[in-house]
């Protein structure tokens, strides 16, 4: 974390070696935090503010981690009215995943 926009510079701040694992973090007003996500099942992961003023602004984001055995036991497919966002706008939906 730190005062003022991030740079790309600021990955030299890094702390990749004695990280606290944490649920939550806190984000300073006018300044940044860096955050490293494990994902460790398949499915959907919501990451998202806990104030209901941003929150319900929309200020979460959705992870989808694909299972390898591509069932529904694990996982629904995409929604096909799914927003999206970066690289990924324009690309081609993933696959329908195979009844279980």
């Amino acid at each position: 974390m730190g005062p003022g926009t991030w740079t790309p510079d600021c990955r030299k701040t890094y702390n990749l070696l004695d990280t606290v694992s944490r649920h939550t973090i806190q984000v300073y007003p006018r300044s940044w935090t860096a955050v490293m996500l494990t994902f460790d099942n398949a499915g959907m992961w919501n990451v998202r503010s806990n104030m209901w003023e941003r929150y319900y602004l929309g200020e979460q984001l959705y992870v989808s981690v694909v299972s390898p055995a591509r069932s529904l036991r694990d996982e629904y497919n995409f929604p096909e009215n799914s927003l999206r966002c970066g690289k990924v706008v324009g690309l081609p939906m993933p696959p329908s995943y195979l009844p279980a």
